[in-house]
């Protein structure tokens, strides 16, 4: 897979209503390289899942805000822009474009690699990794580090911090290996308000990146403990029937119990008797479902409070990647 290298964009890009277009204009995965007044370049990525199109609509909002001259040179990365060509988080057989950072020989991999040792050879200041959720969710960050620096890169994108160490192979934790990183999530894709609050994080960051301030709340900050998967074999579904011939009928509103407390003993789905189980993973990949959940007369209940994040009602999300992810709040190592 080729990456595409640019140092200006085209006026077309100004131009375009939607992502959707941007493969006829780049013709593949893309990196600018845009001059500033502050020669330390910002690194940002966006689209590494095609469908998530809100890091674009303020990215392309920012660099017409700016055209005329960026108070700090930019990095951007426009991954996936094949997938956005078809609204979807990426074609089939293609690997996920936010699993291809921790190595390998693919051509996604080698191209991820090219994309780091460019932005490490140019010294980036930071990195931000662009990303909307597919359930209701809060804005919030994600970090793979928990110093001050990386923290600080949350600062007026929000109060909610997940700091993560699984999955390994994603885009900020490779960064992470030489600049402060982090990952914001954006809401559900192309919200006008979760454009807005992104530009207004960005036009704000290119003046402040690198400054002295003050760091993410500690009280806010959450540990990636586990994660849901659904067997691959099983069928499921969101409409919480006790009737249903699925083997998961999971409550209708899965994605609302994000990042609230689950108190023990609720129902989250109607399950066969005697059929599959979910599966909870550690972040070593052991099986850890019986401290989590229980089976229980056709139920799977929580067998303790739970507090999740990124718990997703899309059936190809769930299966693909995960149903989503239990935290508890960070302690500190």
């Amino acid at each position: 897979m080729k990456l595409n290298f640019l140092e200006a964009l085209p006026d077309a890009f100004f131009e375009i209503d939607h992502p959707s277009r941007l493969l006829e204009l780049f013709g593949g995965p893309t990196l600018v390289s845009l001059e500033g007044a502050a020669a330390e370049p910002l690194m940002i990525s966006t689209l590494l899942h095609g469908n998530e199109t809100t890091g674009f609509f303020a990215l392309q909002r920012l660099l017409r805000h700016y055209r005329d001259g960026l108070p700090r040179s930019l990095l951007i990365f426009f991954g996936n822009v094949e997938a956005a060509a078809q609204g979807v988080r990426h074609l089939p057989g293609q690997p996920d474009f936010n699993r291809i950072w921790g190595g390998g020989e693919g051509a996604e991999a080698r191209m991820a690699r090219e994309v780091l040792t460019y932005a490490r050879g140019r010294r980036v200041i930071a990195n931000i990794d662009i990303h909307n959720t597919t359930g209701r969710n809060p804005y919030y960050a994600c970090v793979n580090r928990t110093s001050e620096d990386f923290l600080r890169l949350a600062n007026g994108f929000t109060e909610i911090v997940i700091y993560f160490t699984e999955p390994h192979e994603v885009n900020s934790n490779a960064f992470a290996k030489f600049c402060p990183s982090v990952t914001l999530e954006c809401g559900l894709p192309g919200i006008p308000e979760g454009i807005e609050h992104l530009y207004r994080y960005l036009e704000h960051l290119l003046h402040t990146v690198g400054d002295k301030g003050r760091a993410a709340d500690e009280g806010r900050i959450y540990h990636t403990v586990a994660r849901l998967k659904v067997p691959y074999y099983c069928r499921f579904d969101f409409a919480f029937d006790s009737k249903s011939s699925r083997d998961f009928s999971f409550i209708r509103h899965f994605d609302h119990f994000n990042f609230q407390c689950v108190p023990r003993g609720t129902v989250l789905a109607y399950t066969r008797r005697d059929g599959p189980q979910l599966a909870v993973l550690d972040n070593r990949d052991r099986l850890v479902t019986e401290k989590y959940l229980g089976f229980e007369d056709g139920k799977v209940i929580a067998r303790q409070d739970l507090i999740p994040s990124m718990f997703t009602t899309d059936g190809d999300v769930a299966r693909e990647d995960s149903l989503g992810y239990l935290m508890e709040p960070y302690q500190g190592e």
